[in-house]
């Protein structure tokens, strides 16, 4: 995109964004409105100001030297239904590019916007509460982080600490449970402190001094504190597969309810999520099984082999109306979004097996026409490469290719 008097170049990926505004809304759940969605994805990139001495690019400078990534990242965000630069859904820059990662909040706001839980409950434990929970004999645990120890005398400064701030110790666990619809308590989740460090370990930037895992989320007083809120998250990901966080389950309870399958307290905590209807006098009837499916199979898509055949099928399922236009293209809005970012994660691949000094990176960079990337692979033809690099550079050479939309028939076959 050129930027124009009445555009600056600071905001081509804000135009960028909108331009794609009808791709966005296909993704998004209905109770998101574009419009608000975007403009909070516009106001992140524009509040990220460099800080002195800071030598990583802003958000907005990242996103205007790497435009794709800005687009893949919150196609990410709209497919999780949250609010991208929140406390739902940071935006943050790694290796030079945008990127994304789900918060503590949005991992909980998608449980309750399941609409069949009542309450959702994350804590850490630390060496000096008191804690308890039995499997098979508790459904919950017994947790006090404050006075009911000895020295209580029944006041505040007994429950709370002399000074208003009671000593916990340091972090040792945390756990997780659910209070669902009808009344019932979830699996209970228990990370033990060498689960949490391993998912730290896992975790790219968490030596990073902008890190989550190093905030001192409870103030410099309480370092002991420090990342507090990465162990609640990390608890919360380890209930996701105990309790329902997806709109898809409200429509398939919301079919249940209709058969009087459910006792009244689910079909009232439902009543928000009416059930899709195909188009009148279809006589189809709806497969809600193969698309809960599909959006699994989408949401993991690890080749793009794989990609083009659920786009084939999922064209063929809204052809015999088993599943309705808007459905068809919200999921192959997000299989698109799934091959963007394989590529990307190809291309990002073969660049890193590449060292520094090595000529290819640069004219790979600057490739921009279809042309180049002809010219450029005939020329890797005819130079003197050994195998392993050989193929590096190819694979490089072709993933920036189709990052870049110049395969007009690789995108139409999918």
């Amino acid at each position: 995109m050129t930027a124009t008097a009445e555009a600056p170049e600071e905001a081509a990926p804000v135009l960028a964004m909108w331009q794609r505004k009808d791709q966005f809304t296909r993704v998004l759940p209905k109770s998101v409105d574009v419009d608000a969605f975007l403009g909070t994805a516009a106001a992140a990139l524009y509040a990220d100001e460099k800080k002195p001495g800071q030598k990583t690019p802003t958000l907005m400078e990242a996103a205007a030297a790497h435009p794709l990534s800005l687009v893949t990242t919150l196609m990410r965000c709209a497919a999780l239904g949250h609010m991208p630069g929140t406390d739902e859904y940071y935006l943050h820059v790694r290796k030079g590019k945008i990127t994304g990662t789900e918060g503590y909040r949005g991992v909980v706001e998608r449980m309750y916007r399941s609409g069949a839980v009542r309450k959702v409950i994350v804590r850490e434990v630390c060496a000096k509460d008191r804690f308890r929970f039995i499997e098979g004999a508790d459904d919950r645990p017994y947790h006090i982080t404050g006075g009911g120890s000895d020295g209580d005398d029944g006041t505040g400064a007994g429950f709370f600490g002399a000074n208003g701030s009671r000593d916990r110790g340091p972090m040792v666990g945390a756990y997780a449970y659910a209070e669902l619809a009808d009344g019932a308590i979830s699996r209970v989740v228990l990370l033990y402190l060498d689960y949490v460090m391993a998912a730290r370990a896992a975790s790219e930037a968490a030596d990073s001094d902008y890190s989550p895992w190093n905030r001192l989320d409870a103030g410099p007083d309480h370092p002991e504190l420090r990342g507090r809120s990465m162990w609640w998250k990390t608890a919360a990901k380890r209930l996701e597969p105990w309790v329902p966080t997806s709109a898809e389950y409200r429509r398939q309870m919301m079919a249940a309810a209709a058969t009087g399958a459910l006792p009244a307290p689910a079909v009232a905590a439902l009543t928000a999520a009416p059930a899709r209807e195909l188009p009148a006098g279809s006589g189809a009837r709806y497969d809600a099984a193969w698309l809960d499916q599909a959006i699994g199979q989408a949401e993991n898509l690890r080749s793009e082999h794989a990609a083009g055949q659920l786009w084939r099928e999922t064209a063929a399922k809204a052809g015999a109306g088993a599943i309705t236009p808007a459905d068809a293209a919200a999921l192959q809005d997000l299989i698109g979004t799934r091959v963007t970012a394989i590529r990307q994660n190809t291309y990002d691949q073969a660049m890193s097996l590449l060292s520094e000094n090595e000529p290819w990176r640069d004219k790979i960079d600057e490739l921009a026409t279809a042309e180049d990337a002809d010219r450029a692979v005939a020329e890797l033809d005819e130079a003197d490469l050994d195998r392993r690099r050989d193929q590096r550079v190819r694979r490089a050479i072709t993933a920036l290719a189709r990052l870049k939309e110049w395969h007009n028939g690789d995108e139409g076959d999918q």
